[in-house]
């Protein structure tokens, strides 16, 4: 797992997040964040 890998996705998450119009498309980018998060905090902790 790559750190920078994670916080580029979540860059691009948050710019996916500022023009997104429905609701279901900002329920998939929240969980495709919450995945990236995760990801980083595995790696915090190995």
């Amino acid at each position: 797992m790559n750190p920078a890998k994670q916080h580029r996705k979540l860059k691009k998450l948050q710019l996916k997040a500022q023009d997104c119009l429905s609701r279901e498309e900002a329920q998939r980018i929240i969980k495709k964040a919450e995945k990236a998060h995760r990801k980083l905090a595995e790696g915090d902790n190995s």
